[in-house]
């Protein structure tokens, strides 16, 4: 870990979150997280330091040359820093705490309800100074532009239009509340890499994938794989593919696109039971993306099959459930059956985790409380690391208590929180794969669970407000990030305990720049009207989500009772729906089975991951390309054995980068487009987002 590696990784960092709200919302570019857990960005930019940068500067003199640990550390810090401009937190951050006051405008039954004042003051600006903090944050500035002589005199100009005084409060609310949840998520990742990488022999697909453009011998420009041919042949073959197609949307008068999808739309009016299947569109639609495709060759024939066959297998259980009348629409943010289903699952999944690798964590919990056994190996890391996440998570569910919720709710609010990092990492790392979509929220799960009087309108705002900002989209969460980065550390023999400081502090200070950054822009530019997700969706879904029950409430005269409810009071008057059980209940209990079965039988062909991402929009638009992954691995293994699959490795990877680096071409087209020109380009995406 040097100093240069530092440095290069920071500023590459505080690039990332200082302009990835810019790029992503005001000049509508290439999102700087397109890819998720394998940011275009980030491994666009490693593949260009590897095949060119890195060897030139080695010409230069060798001690130019970044080592492949360097090389590692400021990969890890890149990739830290995606989890802060987009969904992880500053897409929606600032618009949940001041645009409820901008809809209430426009929204009678609210201010008639007066569902805001069921929010904490200190969760949301100060907006008594309506037009001057609301407004102008949503229509931008207004003032004509001083004639500032210099630079700083603009940028001046541009912070003072910011009413900071509005924002103190909530700032001092949640910016303390996102520094914890943070801290948590590296101790986490702390605590279960050992566990899943050195026990339990996951397959970290995404970090595989990376050291092996990485790592080099000693003496060499190159790491071994790109010396080889076959990497050769599927990279420049991917990327011939992706600039065809990409330029024949600039210019399809003159080209000719190479057709990667195949609908089979037709079948479904012969079948009409089809459309039952709320996911019919990814069953009749053929995707083919190469580059899930040769993530097959770093994956179990298990894990493969069991994605690629997902959505079959969805369409065999949801025809029939809806032709019997079982409800399975589900309201991503607020709940349905599906959402519960996975509630279930992600449960159910965290017990079996825990129960697989109890000796460990059971040893931690000890050592963490200084008690020490003969025979304990653990480093004093690990027991550093759950330290850390108990004090943080006790005094997460402090705050959320202080915001007025009960301790019941409270403490399920955190947990299941963490549940879903935690779960998110673990598909990531087993899975590899790269776009996960939880499709549920603690908050919606706590409604169900409890009943609109046990909970309350004032615990369902603030529950939800809390998932809004802290955890409404945990795939773009720093922790999935850093799962894959511990592993690559570990392969270029960097300690994971200096990785995870450093992580740690970048995260800090590229959380109150970003933080900072937005509010400048959004005052001048105001927020992206086009924008729904965090234009109204995610600001307004603690209120969209406590008005039917307040009404309820209102109705039966039960309001103020349900109001003055303690936490035991709570718990005794839990009404849990039906339906909520039953989703909630199956999810549960078939991952307990399929976990059962896979642990007792050799022969079971099924993951219970299953359940963790069926019914998802990412499975749906690339579950056919994992089957096909499994089908060709499994040919491979077939005719020539487990030694051609290795052989085939790295045309897989030459795939991949290919990929990726087809998608960085048109994301930097795009902004030197947007630069010269001033307008906004043609995009060309064929990553699922």
């Amino acid at each position: 870990m040097t100093i240069r590696a530092l440095l290069v990784g920071f500023l590459g960092a505080m690039f990332i979150a200082g302009a990835g709200y810019i790029n992503d919302r005001i000049l509508l570019l290439e999102s700087f997280n397109n890819g998720h857990q394998i940011p275009i960005i980030v491994i666009g930019f490693l593949i260009l330091w590897v095949v060119a940068i890195n060897p030139a500067l080695g010409k230069i003199s060798k001690q130019l040359a970044f080592h492949p640990a360097e090389i590692a550390l400021v990969i890890i810090l890149l990739m830290g820093a995606c989890s802060i401009p987009g969904r992880g937190l500053l897409e929606q951050f600032t618009q949940t705490l001041v645009m409820p006051f901008h809809w209430v405008e426009t929204k009678p039954g609210w201010r008639e309800q007066n569902l805001l004042g069921y929010a904490p003051k200190e969760a949301l600006v100060d907006a008594t100074d309506h037009d001057n903090v609301v407004t102008r944050f949503v229509t931008g500035s207004d003032r004509p532009s001083l004639p500032a002589p210099t630079l700083y005199g603009r940028l001046r100009h541009k912070v003072l239009q910011v009413p900071w005084s509005a924002w103190r409060r909530p700032l001092a609310t949640w910016l303390p509340m996102v520094f914890l949840s943070a801290f948590c998520m590296v101790a986490m990742a702390l605590i279960v890499h050992r566990q899943w990488s050195s026990h339990e022999h996951l397959q970290y697909p995404i970090a595989n994938f990376t050291s092996a453009l990485i790592d080099r011998k000693e003496g060499q420009s190159y790491a071994p794989v790109l010396l080889n041919r076959l990497f050769w042949i599927g990279f420049l073959v991917c990327l011939f593919i992706r600039v065809n197609n990409g330029m024949c949307r600039w210019y399809p008068e003159f080209l000719i696109p190479i057709r990667l999808d195949f609908s089979f739309a037709s079948f479904v009016a012969k079948w009409p039971a089809l459309r039952r299947n709320h996911w019919c569109w990814g069953l009749m639609t053929l995707r083919v993306f190469p580059l899930v495709i040769a993530f097959a060759f770093f994956l179990s024939s298990e894990i493969s099959f069991t994605m690629g066959i997902s959505q079959v297998l969805w369409a065999c259980f949801a025809i029939p459930a809806v032709g019997y009348g079982i409800n399975l629409s589900t309201d991503y943010d607020i709940g349905g059956w599906t959402g519960w289903h996975r509630a279930g699952s992600y449960t159910a999944f965290t017990l079996m985790l825990l129960y697989a690798g109890r000796r460990r964590y059971t040893e931690l919990l000890r050592r963490a409380f200084f008690v020490k056994r003969e025979g304990d190996t653990t480093e004093d890391g690990g027991a550093w690391a759950m330290r850390v996440l108990l004090v943080c998570t006790c005094l997460l569910i402090g705050m959320t208590i202080r915001l007025g919720l009960s301790w019941p709710i409270a403490v399920l609010t955190i947990g299941w929180m963490l549940v879903t990092f935690l779960i998110v990492s673990r598909i990531s790392a087993e899975t590899g794969l790269f776009f996960i979509q939880p499709g549920w929220q603690p908050f919606g799960a706590l409604m169900a669970l409890f009943g609109g009087y046990a909970m309350g309108p004032t615990a369902i705002v603030v529950s939800a407000l809390v998932c809004a900002v802290l955890c409404i989209d945990q795939s773009q969460a720093l922790m999935p990030y850093l799962i894959n980065g511990f592993k690559i550390a570990e392969k270029l023999k960097l300690k994971a305990g200096r990785v995870a400081v450093a992580t740690t502090s970048m995260y800090v200070v590229g959380i109150l720049l970003a933080v900072f950054v937005v509010l400048v822009v959004s005052y001048d530019f105001g927020t992206p009207v086009g924008y729904h997700y965090s234009y109204y969706r995610v600001p307004t879904m603690a209120y969209r989500a406590a008005e039917p029950k307040l009404m309820r409430l209102k109705a039966v005269d039960k309001l103020e009772e349900s109001e003055a409810l303690s936490g035991l009071q709570r718990l005794r008057a839990m009404r849990p729906e039906p339906l909520f059980l039953w989703a909630a209940g199956s999810g549960f209990l078939l991952v307990l089975v399929f976990s059962l079965l896979r642990l007792r039988l050799s022969w079971w062909p099924l993951h219970p991951v299953l359940f963790l991402i069926w019914a998802t929009y990412p499975l749906s638009a690339m579950s056919n390309s994992f089957l096909l992954g499994w089908a060709v691995k499994k040919s491979s293994q077939k005719f020539g054995g487990n030694q051609v699959v290795q052989k085939l490795k790295p045309l897989a990877i030459g795939v991949i980068a290919g990929e990726i680096s087809g998608a960085l071409v048109f994301m930097v087209i795009g902004a030197v487009y947007y630069f010269v020109t001033g307008e906004k380009p043609i995009t060309y995406r064929f990553f699922p987002r």
